[in-house]
C-alpha cells in the first residue's frame, strides 16, 4: 500500500464504500478524501483499492480490561461481529453483552473483547 501523507492514514476499499460513506465513518468530508487521493473517483472505487483518509488513525479510547476468559481483539478490514462470533464460537448477542459497540459501525483498529481462543 502506498505511503499516505502526514495527517492521513491508509485504508482499503470495502464493498459499499464511496467517499460520502467513508467521510461519515471517519469524521471527514468527501472533498477532503478526494484531495488526499488525486485522480481517484468516488464512483470508480474497487474493492481492495488503497486510499488515504484525512484525519487521525482510527482508534478506540482506552477501555476497561476484558472480563475473565476474554481477551482484546483489534478489528481488521472486513471484520463483522458475525464473523468474529463464528470464529470465536460464540454469538453476536454474547459479544454485544460484553462490548458496547454499534455492530453496523465497526472501525478498523477498534479494540473489542472476545472469548479466549
Amino acid at each position: 500500500m502506498a505511503q499516505c501523507p502526514p495527517g492521513s492514514f491508509a485504508y482499503r476499499v470495502r464493498p459499499g464504500d464511496d467517499f460520502w460513506r467513508l467521510a461519515q465513518r471517519f469524521g471527514t468530508t468527501p472533498a477532503a478524501i478526494a484531495r488526499a487521493n488525486p485522480g481517484v473517483s468516488s464512483w470508480g472505487l474497487r474493492i481492495g483499492q488503497p486510499l488515504c483518509i484525512p484525519g487521525r488513525t482510527p482508534w478506540t479510547p482506552p477501555r476497561q480490561p476484558c472480563p475473565w476468559g476474554w481477551e482484546p481483539y483489534q478489528i481488521q478490514p472486513g471484520d463483522t461481529l458475525g464473523a468474529i462470533a463464528w470464529t470465536r464460537r460464540t454469538s453476536v448477542a454474547n459479544l454485544l453483552r460484553v462490548n458496547r459497540v454499534d455492530p453496523n459501525n465497526l472501525r478498523i483498529g477498534q479494540i473489542i473483547c472476545v472469548p479466549r481462543a
